[in-house]
């Protein structure tokens, strides 16, 4: 991580569509995968990842059909004795009473097939069996980021005696959470995008999933007391898309575009089309989720409304008329106002009616405290959460309890008549408890939060491409491994760049969180919520310059270390290391652009114009260096988001700053 404030403002998304290639063989296995003739989908999907597994790796010659010929070296059996007959046969193998695999668990164990070893890969379910060929690639020395895969540089010997790993979970609930805000995050992603970081979580064993959605985005159409729904904001601060053509720092990233935004919503622009667009999005991810295993909940505010309905709504003293993509009730009133309820409720079901194939809800309300008694008296009808199909939509209302960072859900389980508060769940985000990259103390954290919670956790981000590694040791202590950072940065880093790239790495890391330790002081504003606040630079840096200039020197420093790492790396790591350097390169120059603006500011104040001039062109020149950085490693739209938001709310000011001070000085 390179510190909040910076985190904020440009900690984007990343991933890879691509895997990089192991070491090249002279000669691969010739390999059999063997699956039932009525495998579900997802064993399916497994087999098909693990030929993908074998030829990247071994270059192996592989086919997958329901029988192996008698003359198979190598045969890998897919699923359980119930989804794939030819497992039958391996009965006595296959865990059973007490010792009976759960929904969650799975097993690599080898076996003799014609008098030649094989190997059995399944799990107690369908998406177990796909984590355990993600365990199988595993041992072959695959690490799976969020980003895409890294492969081994030197495979180890193919062979299929002597194996028997069987896992059950430490955490049986393991959520992922897109925030699904703007243009930094998950809010700029395409239903491709997210479908390439969901079989990447699938591979990691996340479980479930949940997507934020707010009421002024365009995923829902709905009308009330004869006033129709016509707002159709996408992202809070900037609606709908950002200039990317002409005078834009770092444009190559945008392959010649002249705006950025969602593809998805690409030339939607009458409101018909832009719900009919958002539908279309939302209901792709769902179906990319559940194509992976993973059940998805809608996070909603039956509190929040479209702008549209602002005469059915009480709001707090001194937002009463504000005009905006959403309006919100005042929380102490909400629940006793019946015209807002009924819009609430309204609300509510056409979103169940537009997404039946959504597996739950999380609501939040803006009241501290949620009772039963409240709860009924927003949805009083038992049978509200029921869909078209007579399933009955599973219900959780969240109550944030900060600092413990964990949720309480008021959870229906699936029984709308039955009101029951579940165990907290640990929330994970990327402030205060949850701190990736740290080199000795995220694991420590981890447990310490831990012990407030249940052993449910979720996560929660801003953005992911600093979570490479946290979520890597999430995965596997969820799965009973016992990693310190040292050691999880090792083994993700000695296998796939060489020896010697991880005490690199490590040193990075360090200088990187003695960084954030210092910038946590330093606020800049802006960021997911908003646009980067130049006056707000300018405060903080006048309040805290030798934390700023100290925080500069140590992502130079992480920089640095990070550009001997990629030195040292080798084939496919090499986009690990070379992504970390240009990163920190980025924070650096951002900082010095963050010193530039308030050099200027107190120049200009001083009616020192020269000066002034002086310290914009260096911050100008910082700032398209930071860009440049990012934009040589940019693999996501968060990324080139982060590109588009500085440009527009740091470049061009800055530029138009320059102009007038430059007629000034005429």
């Amino acid at each position: 991580m390179v510190s909040r404030c910076c985190r904020s403002i440009f900690l984007p998304f990343i991933f890879l569509p691509a895997l990089y290639p192991a070491s090249q063989l002279l000669a691969g296995p010739r390999v059999d995968i063997v699956i039932g003739e009525k495998a579900p989908a997802l064993e399916r999907l497994a087999a098909d990842e693990l030929s993908s597994q074998l030829k990247r790796i071994y270059e192996a010659e592989v086919k997958i059909g329901s029988t192996a010929p008698a003359d198979a070296p190598h045969v890998l059996f897919v699923g359980n004795p119930d989804t794939n007959a030819s497992m039958k046969p391996f009965a006595d193998s296959w865990p059973s009473g007490d010792k009976k695999l759960t929904d969650q668990g799975h097993l690599l164990r080898s076996v003799t097939h014609r008098d030649r070893p094989a190997l059995l890969i399944g799990g107690g379910s369908p998406v177990a069996t796909y984590w355990a060929v993600a365990e199988f690639g595993h041992r072959l020395g695959i690490r799976p980021m969020l980003f895409g895969d890294l492969d081994p540089i030197s495979p180890p010997e193919f062979k299929l005696d002597g194996i028997e790993i069987v896992l059950e979970p430490q955490h049986r609930e393991r959520e992922w959470h897109f925030r699904n805000q703007g243009p930094m995050d998950s809010g700029s992603w395409s239903v491709d995008e997210h479908r390439r970081v969901l079989q990447q979580l699938a591979k990691l064993k996340f479980n479930r999933v949940s997507i934020n959605v707010r009421a002024s985005q365009p995923f829902v159409h709905f009308e009330f007391q004869g006033v129709p729904r016509k707002t159709d904001g996408l992202w809070g601060f900037q609606d709908r898309a950002y200039s990317v053509s002409g005078d834009t720092l770092g444009r190559k990233v945008f392959g010649g575009a002249k705006l950025f935004e969602n593809p998805s919503f690409a030339g939607a622009t009458s409101y018909e089309d832009r719900i009919a667009a958002g539908k279309k999005h939302l209901t792709g991810i769902v179906d990319a989720a559940h194509a992976v295993g993973m059940p998805v909940r809608l996070q909603l505010r039956p509190d929040w409304f479209p702008g549209d309905f602002g005469a059915f709504v009480k709001e707090p003293k001194g937002m009463q008329g504000r005009d905006g993509p959403h309006v919100v009730a005042d929380p102490s009133a909400f629940f006793r106002d019946d015209k807002t309820l009924k819009l609430a409720q309204a609300q509510m079901r056409a979103y169940l009616d537009a997404y039946p194939a959504v597996d739950g809800i999380d609501l939040e309300f803006g009241a501290a405290k949620v009772s039963e008694k409240q709860f009924r008296r927003v949805f009083p009808d038992q049978d509200f959460w029921r869909r078209a199909d007579g399933r009955d939509v599973n219900v959780r209302v969240r109550v944030n309890e900060y600092p413990a960072r964990t949720y309480t859900a008021l959870d229906q389980l699936g029984q709308p008549r039955d009101f029951q508060v579940a165990q907290p769940m640990l929330l994970l985000t990327e402030e205060e408890d949850f701190v990736p990259s740290s080199p000795a103390n995220f694991p420590e954290k981890f447990e310490a939060a831990r012990q407030r919670s249940s052993n449910n956790y979720l996560v929660d981000p801003e953005g992911i491409s600093d979570l490479d590694l946290p979520l890597y040791w999430l995965s596997r202590n969820s799965f009973g491994a016992k990693l310190t950072f040292e050691q999880t940065c090792r083994e993700v880093l000695d296998p796939t760049c060489g020896e010697g790239v991880a005490d690199r790495v490590l040193a990075a890391f360090q200088r990187n969180h003695q960084a954030q330790q210092l910038m946590q002081r330093l606020s800049f504003g802006g960021g997911m919520a908003g646009p980067v606040d130049l006056r707000q630079i300018d405060w903080a840096v006048s309040k805290n310059p030798m934390n700023l200039t100290s925080a500069t020197d140590d992502y130079l420093n992480a920089m640095n270390e990070m550009y001997r790492a990629n030195t040292r790396a080798r084939e496919g790591g090499r986009a690990f290391t070379l992504y970390w350097a240009r990163r920190f390169e980025f924070a650096f120059e951002y900082l010095n652009f963050a010193q530039a603006v308030q050099k200027a500011s107190v120049a200009e104040k001083a009616k020192e114009t020269g000066t002034q001039i002086a310290e914009l062109e260096k911050g100008i020149e910082s700032l398209n260096n930071a860009l440049n950085a990012m934009a040589a490693v940019a693999r996501s739209n968060s990324d080139r988001g982060l590109i588009a938001v500085l440009n527009e709310y740091g470049y061009r000011p800055l530029k138009k700053k320059l102009a007038e001070a430059e007629a000034a000085a005429k």
